[in-house]
């Protein structure tokens, strides 16, 4: 009878570990939660005079627009199509952090504070004006 019972035991323990072991390979990609770190501001960013800043924020809000453009359209030609998929999110994840940064900037440093949002949305609705006049916004001679 004691047997029995350890027979079961076992078995309930083997039943357990087995459906552990089994779900544990339908995880196929692991989700990372934590913020990602603020971007770094430069000497260079806290040098800079309320102008400088207006145009360096205005140059990163169109990167950040050209950027969402291309994911939404596809990737570039000429880029390497491969790398365009994991390189652009990143790279528009980074110029983001910039926007904020220099939007921190401006606030510590009395000059106007822009919005990172309306920004990007203004120049990515002049891109996708350009687009429609012109076509493509590049297109590749070959």
């Amino acid at each position: 009878m004691r047997r029995l019972v350890e027979w079961k035991g076992l078995a309930g323990f083997g039943i357990v570990l087995l459906s552990a072991v089994s779900l544990g390979g339908c995880v196929i990609q692991r989700i990372d939660m934590t913020p990602p770190p603020p971007y770094a501001v430069l000497p260079v960013d806290e040098s800079m005079s309320c102008e400088a800043m207006t145009a360096s924020f205005m140059f990163s809000a169109r990167r950040a627009a050209r950027l969402e453009y291309w994911l939404d359209v596809g990737p570039l030609p000429g880029y390497g199509f491969d790398r365009f998929g994991v390189d652009a999110p990143r790279e528009l994840i980074a110029e983001r952090q910039r926007l904020d940064a220099l939007t921190d900037v401006q606030r510590t440093r009395g000059c106007p504070v822009l919005d990172p949002g309306p920004a990007v949305v203004f120049e990515r609705q002049k891109l996708e004006e350009i687009s429609r006049s012109r076509g493509a916004p590049l297109s590749v001679k070959g």
